[in-house]
C-alpha cells in the first residue's frame, strides 16, 4: 500500500505525465502506466520516466519542468533548479519532476515567502484533476499502450544556435534514433531555417513555438508529426517533407497559417481552448477534384479552420465526448463535399457556398451541425451521431439512418423534459422546401393517422403523453408525424406497438404543419 496519497501509482503517473510531457495519456495507456508503477515502485518508475530526457541540458530541463508546472517566468527559480539538477545529476530528473509536482500541490494555502505560489498551486491541482479525469475515461480511447522502451526514443532540445540533428550526429544531445523521438523547440526562435533536423527511422515528433508574425519553412527530414504553438500571425511551411503525416496547431495559439501542405498530410487543431483561426494552404490543389484532410482533437475553443481550393474535405473528430464535444468552425469556400468521421463528438458550423453534400454517416459520436451560407445540401448522418442539425437556405435534404435500432441512441422516457433532451433536433426546416428521409433498422412505413387521432395527440398533457399516444396510434414498425406545441415531431416506432427506449424521436423545431411530401420513411 502507498505510504501517502502522493505515492499512489495513479497520482505518480499523472504528475509525471504533466510535469515532464505536458500530456494526458488515453485510458489504455494510462492504465498500463499505472500497472507498471504499482509493480516497479515509485522511485524506479520516476527514474525510468525521466531517463527519456537524458539528452537535455540542465538548463533545458529546468525550463521544461517549470514551464509545465506553470511557474515561469521566474529567472531566479529557473537558475536554482538548473543548479540543483547539476548537483543531483540529470539521471534523477524523473524524481525531481515528481517531487516538484508533489510540493507545488501542497502550496495552495501556503503563507509567508511561499504564498507567491498559491495561484500556481491552484492551477496545477486543477490541471492534475482534469488530466486524471481524462485518462480515467474509457471514452478517450483503448489504443494499445506505449510500453516505453520498445518504441519510445529520445527527447532532444533545439538551442538558440544552428542545430544539426541526425542519426549520425557526433553528440548524443543531437543524435536521433530509429525509435519514436521527440524534438522540442519550446522557445520562440529556437526553430529556424538554419537548423537541419533528420528524425531517422521511427515515428518522430517535432513540437515548436513560433513567435507572432514569424514566417518559417524549416529543413525537416524523416519527421512524421509536427505540433506548432503559434503566436498571432505566424506562418509555417512544410514543403518537401514526404514523411510528414500530421501537422497540428497546438494549444494557446493565435491565428496562424500552414502553407505548402501536401494533400496526403492531415492538418488539425488539438487541445485548443481559444478561438483561433488556422488557415490551411495545400500544395498542388489546382485540379477540379482535390481532396484534403483536416482533424479536430480535444478542442473546445471554437477554433476556425479555413481551407480553400479543395473540392472534397475530409474532417476527422477525435477525443470529444457527449459532455465535452470538440468545437470547430469549418470554412471551405470551394468545397463541394464534406465528409465527417471519427470517434469524437463534434459541434461544428460549416460555411461554404458550393457545398452540396455533407456525409457524416461514419461519425460514431454526437454531432451538432449548423450550415451557414449553404443552399440545397444533402446531409447524411447515422442515428449514433445525430443530435442537432441546423439546416441552411434553399432545399436541403437530411437523411438519418439506423433509427429505432438496438444500437441507436435511446430516448429518455423518465420525464417530458428528459424526452425532449434526447430527441434528434432539426432546426430551420421548411416544410414543402426541405426533406427529411428516415431509414430504420427494420423496414418502417409511414402511418396514416386521422385528423381526430392527430388532434388527440396534440392536446395531450405533456410531450411524453403525446409521444406515447403517437406510438400506440402508429403501431409497430411505423413512423408517425404529429404536432405538439409549436413543433412537429416524427416518432419512429420499433417492433413493439408502444413507446420504448429503442424508438427514435425527431423534433422539427418551429414547424407547425408538415407536408407529407417533406418526409419519407423506409
Amino acid at each position: 500500500m502507498a505510504q501517502n496519497f502522493f505515492d499512489e501509482p495513479y497520482v505518480v503517473m499523472t504528475i509525471l505525465n504533466r510535469a515532464l510531457t505536458d500530456k494526458s495519456p488515453n485510458y489504455g495507456s494510462f492504465n498500463h502506466q499505472v500497472a507498471l508503477a504499482a509493480e516497479k515502485g515509485v522511485n524506479t518508475t520516476a527514474l525510468e520516466f525521466g531517463a527519456l530526457y537524458a539528452g537535455a541540458t540542465d538548463d533545458q530541463l529546468s525550463t521544461l519542468l517549470l514551464g509545465n508546472l506553470g511557474l515561469l517566468p521566474n529567472p531566479g527559480l529557473q537558475a536554482s533548479l538548473g543548479e540543483y539538477l547539476v548537483s543531483v545529476g540529470k539521471a534523477n530528473v524523473g524524481m525531481v519532476a515528481l517531487q516538484l509536482g508533489q510540493i507545488l500541490s501542497g502550496l495552495e494555502h501556503a503563507t509567508g515567502d511561499l504564498a507567491v505560489f498559491n495561484a500556481a498551486a491552484v492551477a496545477w491541482n486543477k490541471e492534475l484533476v482534469a488530466s486524471y479525469a481524462y485518462s480515467l475515461d474509457p471514452n478517450w480511447g483503448m489504443s494499445a499502450p506505449d510500453t516505453g522502451n520498445e518504441r519510445t526514443g529520445v527527447t532532444l532540445f533545439l538551442t538558440s544556435g544552428d542545430d544539426l540533428l541526425s542519426p549520425t550526429a557526433p553528440e548524443a544531445k543531437f543524435k536521433t534514433t530509429d525509435l519514436n523521438d521527440t524534438i522540442l523547440a519550446t522557445t520562440a526562435g529556437w526553430l529556424s531555417v538554419s537548423d537541419a533536423i533528420d528524425g531517422g527511422a521511427g515515428m518522430d515528433t517535432l513540437t515548436a513555438t513560433l513567435g507572432a508574425g514569424t514566417s518559417l519553412a524549416p529543413l525537416l527530414r524523416n519527421i512524421e508529426k509536427v505540433v506548432i504553438a503559434a503566436g498571432a500571425g505566424a506562418e509555417f511551411g512544410v514543403a518537401g517533407i514526404p514523411s510528414l503525416q500530421q501537422v497540428w496547431l497546438g494549444p494557446s495559439s493565435g491565428d496562424a497559417t500552414f502553407f505548402e501542405v501536401d494533400l496526403a498530410t492531415t492538418v488539425g487543431v488539438q487541445n485548443s481552448s481559444t478561438g483561433s483561426t488556422l488557415t490551411v494552404k495545400f500544395a498542388g490543389a489546382s485540379g477540379p477534384s482535390d481532396t484534403g484532410n483536416i482533424a479536430i482533437a480535444n478542442s473546445r475553443g471554437q477554433s476556425e479552420i479555413v481551407v480553400a481550393a479543395i473540392e472534397t474535405l475530409r474532417v476527422t473528430s477525435t477525443g470529444g465526448n457527449s459532455f465535452q464535444p470538440n468545437h470547430a468552425r469549418i470554412t471551405a469556400p470551394d468545397a463541394q463535399k464534406i465528409i465527417i468521421g471519427g470517434d469524437g463528438a463534434l459541434t461544428a458550423t460549416v460555411t461554404g457556398s458550393h457545398v452540396s453534400v455533407i456525409d457524416a454517416s461514419a461519425l460514431i459520436q454526437g454531432l451538432d451541425l449548423k450550415l451557414s451560407t449553404t443552399s440545397g445540401v444533402a446531409v447524411a448522418i447515422n442515428t449514433l451521431a445525430a443530435r442537432k442539425i441546423t439546416l441552411g437556405a434553399g432545399g436541403d435534404t437530411l437523411a438519418i439512418t439506423g433509427l429505432a435500432s438496438p444500437a441507436a441512441k435511446d430516448i429518455d422516457l423518465g420525464t417530458s423534459a428528459a424526452l425532449a433532451a434526447s430527441t434528434i433536433e432539426v432546426s430551420e426546416f421548411v416544410s414543402g422546401t426541405d426533406v427529411v428521409r428516415l431509414s430504420s433498422y427494420v423496414a418502417t412505413s409511414k402511418a396514416a393517422p386521422g385528423a381526430k387521432e392527430l388532434a388527440s395527440i396534440a392536446s395531450a398533457a405533456s410531450l411524453l403523453d403525446a409521444t406515447a399516444l403517437a406510438a400506440t396510434t402508429a403501431g409497430a414498425n411505423k413512423a408517425i408525424a404529429f404536432r405538439f406545441g409549436a413543433d412537429t415531431y416524427i416518432l419512429v416506432n420499433d417492433s413493439v406497438a408502444a413507446l420504448g427506449a429503442n424508438d427514435s424521436l425527431i423534433k422539427l423545431t418551429g414547424v407547425a404543419a408538415m407536408a407529407d411530401a417533406s418526409w419519407t420513411s423506409a
